[in-house]
């Protein structure tokens, strides 16, 4: 095999193939609290628990856990904002042995029921608002916690007094238990039931966002994710007991999780929790007296704090890391201009823990690319038929390396879907690699259009167009079917000004776009639906104009 040609472009301190080491996440926390015991490593509202002390309560959390019966490979769901008990349950699930199944807090009691059901989880780690969700569940352990379980008195005073309201209290059950309780009533003696962990053994079951079909769990095993830490570790060289991380993306997703939590607890950070994001005054004030030096961002908070920063609210960061969903260059370069941080695109998905491909932390940023494989990870451009397709052609993006997942949870048809017997990972995006080696997601395959013309239309082409309309905030492009199998194309617009029209986006298109590609119809909303971490969910907007149509369709039977 010829030599890849992005290696060319490796940061100097990046090896190019990297020596991974065999170890457990229980192994990796354990280090860390031997190594850097008194050092800070987690802040949450003026409460700061060092190593040593972090490390003693997920022995206590882990030891409660088998007390109780949790025993190797039992799944313990986790349903927590960033908080201090969300990472202490996480590391003391996988240290009993455990499976943590992570669940997003803002779910229904539906979507909670339905992925706990797929995961067979025995347990779960809930906060008290989220409780009424699952009480009803067929679960043998609930540990509820309280937001304020780990601020200071002062802090749990005010925020107590801000609420307005009494704390929710929890029926009294024998299955339900609260945070401290679980811990008080850890006895050290349990340690000796712990089983023995090892890299192949599954840590997470990593469930996908739902963004194009039925969400699945990725099995990640625990030598996927620290295969994972390494390669950023030996990507960005942070400094060992210095760096300050801000935990504002949800550690319950892939990204928070591996980025954010477990490189940071690694190499010996400060985590700075952060359980809402969306309350910037919050955000603003953390930014502004923990003065973090890795700071990880999805879009849509790029775009709130470039409404509500100062410029100094970053002259601290040595690294600004977006990801998530992709970043426009317009708010890349706003940023820039504003913050004087150039943010790093990386990319990556739940089935490769998270991250396989990374832009140049020092050095060489190419324009709306994801960047160059990571160490130790392959990547290639395939058409239909699995064959590589020459440099800058588009097509299918597949990866390969440590961080890839075991399967989907108890699926093997959609595991053979994606994972090729040879390693490969089918990640149903589609992008193209310039001879230089870095990649560009053109758009998820599942995505693409078939127009009325016959030709493949890529959504973000189109939405990248109604971007560089002035009065156009946002957009998000879908295929509506015809009786025929083809698609009209259709554009939701959120519009800067009311003032805007139709006819005036149809023109600027014109502009830009061959016929086949202009949309044949044009709706304004105020919002468009977006997931957790501010994806645009096409996917929601589709199953909108199908129910329109099938609505149509009854109607004119009545008729």
């Amino acid at each position: 095999m010829s030599r890849p040609p992005w290696l060319q472009h490796y940061p100097a301190d990046a090896p190019q193939e990297l020596p991974l080491a065999s170890i457990t996440l229980v192994e990796m926390l354990a280090r860390s609290a031997r190594r850097f015991a008194r050092r800070p490593a987690l802040y949450f509202f003026g409460k700061t628990l060092s190593y040593q002390e972090l490390g003693s309560i997920v022995d206590r959390f882990a030891c409660g856990l088998a007390v109780r019966g949790i025993r190797k490979g039992d799944r313990v769901a986790l349903c927590l904002p960033n908080s201090p008990q969300a990472v202490i349950a996480y590391f003391g699930i996988v240290k009993a042995g455990g499976i943590v199944v992570s669940c997003n807090p803002t779910y229904t009691e539906h979507e909670l029921a339905a992925q706990l059901r797929d995961a067979g989880a025995r347990a779960i780690v809930v906060l008290d608002m989220m409780y009424q969700k699952i009480q009803d569940l067929d679960l043998d352990l609930i540990v509820v916690t309280r937001i304020t379980d780990y601020m200071t008195t002062i802090a749990r005073y005010l925020y107590q007094h801000r609420q307005g309201r009494a704390p929710i209290e929890i029926p009294s059950r024998e299955t339900t238990i609260a945070f401290h309780d679980f811990l008080s009533s850890a006895t050290p003696t349990a340690s000796g039931q712990f089983p023995i962990v090892t890299p192949d053994d599954v840590a997470v079951l990593q469930y996908t966002g739902g963004t194009t079909g039925v969400s699945k769990g990725a099995e990640l095993r625990h030598r996927n994710l620290t295969a994972n830490i390494q390669q950023l570790v030996s990507w960005f060289s942070p400094e060992e007991r210095v760096e300050s991380f801000l935990a504002a993306l949800p550690l319950f997703h892939v990204f928070g999780m591996t980025v954010t939590q477990n490189i940071c607890l690694a190499v010996g950070g400060c985590m700075v929790l952060v359980p809402d994001p969306r309350n910037m005054p919050v955000l603003l004030q953390l930014l502004r007296k923990r003065e973090p030096t890795v700071i990880t961002l999805v879009p849509a908070l790029v775009r709130k704090l470039l409404e509500h920063c100062e410029a100094t609210d970053f002259s601290e960061a040595r690294f600004v890391i977006c990801g998530g969903a992709a970043l426009s260059f317009e708010l890349l370069k706003a940023f820039k201009e504003k913050t004087g941080q150039l943010i790093i695109e990386g990319y990556g998905l739940s089935e490769a823990s998270p991250v396989t491909h990374c832009n140049l932390p020092r050095g060489l940023s190419v324009k709306r690319s994801i960047g160059l494989p990571i160490a130790n990870t392959e990547a290639k451009i395939v058409d239909a038929e699995g064959a590589e397709v020459p440099v800058g052609e588009i097509g299918e993006l597949w990866v390969r390396g440590p961080q890839v997942m075991k399967g989907y949870w108890n699926n093997p048809v959609e595991t053979a879907n994606v994972l090729k017997a040879d390693g490969w990972l089918v990640t149903g995006d589609i992008a193209r690699m310039d001879q230089d080696g870095f990649f560009y997601v053109v758009d998820r395959s599942k995505d693409m259009i078939l127009s009325s013309s016959g030709f493949n239309v890529y959504p973000s082409e189109i939405e990248q167009v109604l971007a560089l309309h002035p009065m156009v905030s946002e957009s998000a492009v879908i295929g509506v079917r015809h009786k025929d199998g083809s698609e009209l194309i259709k554009a939701v617009v959120v519009a800067r000004d009311s003032a805007v029209t139709v006819d005036d986006l149809l023109t600027h298109c014109r502009r830009y776009l061959a016929s086949y590609k202009m949309p044949k119809r044009i709706e304004f909303r105020p919002e468009l639906p977006r997931s957790i971490l501010g994806k645009t969910l096409h996917r929601i907007l589709r199953v909108e104009e199908e129910a329109k149509t099938q609505n149509q369709h009854s109607s004119a039977s009545l008729g």
